[in-house]
């Protein structure tokens, strides 16, 4: 069993349990850097009262959840059903639960953001707070989720950011809310974020760009970013700006101004060795035998 309860409450705030004082038996949770899990138990105790948090947060009932208020509007939220909460929304119970079956999941704002900004070109989603059947995808991939951090195999971290964008993009698909289903100007939006991309590799290539940071520059996740940027150049950005610093050395050693070892510090390679064999496996010359044959 795990339990960190600081970790859960960074993204979801205050806990309201009233027996929270031996968190090993009343709780169970597991976090990665965007997403806390909490599972309640026969033990668990929820209090009274509303609450709110920056995170959003998905809920599937293990049990019938009566008297849950949202926003000042009271909701039965029936056995297997997952139903939001955004962020900044008042809720909680109007009557005190003992020994209820609840799976909280709290996803950090940007994570949902961006996501929802990837699928339909715009983040500001704002899900509706109806009950839905959990579906068996949705169920497995919370399964797999857990199983990854209850065991910290070979590989773990990778695969619980992957599982954290596969869920939720499952809760998007799932949860109704504010976008709309086929975004029109997506192919636009992507095109745009795209040439940002391109406009900031082509200020920035000296100092060193990684995806990451190229992926959060336009709010969209690493892979996804990937993805799209190959779809839309045919080459991976790794290799876009690989090209573009070969391109940049080309017109310095044209120039005749520069040594080859102020071209390779200035188009931002490694080393002297890094630059002259990525130039020749890129053009077929050494960067000597190049400005040569100028």
């Amino acid at each position: 069993m795990s339990v960190d309860m600081e970790k859960v409450m960074n993204l979801a705030g205050p806990i309201p349990f009233t027996n929270i004082g031996n968190p090993k038996v009343v709780v169970e949770n597991f976090c990665s850097n965007d997403i806390a899990i909490v599972n309640t138990n026969k033990t668990t105790n929820i209090s009274h009262g509303t609450h709110a948090h920056n995170s959003y947060e998905f809920d599937i009932c293990r049990a019938p959840m009566p008297s849950t208020t949202i926003d000042n509007k009271v909701h039965d939220k029936p056995s297997n059903s997952l139903f939001a909460i955004n962020p900044i929304q008042e809720h909680g119970l109007m009557a005190a639960i003992e020994g209820f079956s609840l799976c909280g999941i709290h996803v950090d704002k940007c994570m949902v953001q961006q996501v929802a900004d990837a699928i339909y070109g715009s983040p500001n989603i704002v899900f509706f707070n109806d009950s839905f059947i959990v579906t068996h995808d949705i169920n497995l991939l919370v399964n797999l989720f857990l199983e990854e951090l209850r065991y910290k195999q070979v590989g773990h971290e990778f695969l619980v950011e992957n599982l954290s964008l596969l869920l939720v993009g499952n809760f998007i698909r799932h949860i109704k809310h504010n976008l709309p289903a086929k975004p029109h100007n997506k192919p636009n939006v992507l095109k745009e974020s795209i040439k940002k991309a391109i406009d900031y590799m082509n200020e920035n290539y000296a100092a060193g760009v990684s995806c990451t940071e190229l992926a959060q520059l336009i709010r969209m996740d690493k892979y996804s970013f990937i993805r799209i940027f190959k779809k839309q150049t045919n080459e991976t950005p790794y290799e876009y700006l690989i090209e573009l610093k070969i391109e940049k050395a080309k017109k310095m050693l044209r120039s005749n101004k520069y040594t080859i070892t102020e071209i390779s510090m200035a188009c931002g390679f490694s080393s002297h060795s890094h630059f002259t064999s990525t130039f020749k496996k890129r053009t077929g010359l050494s960067p000597t035998g190049y400005r040569l044959n100028l």
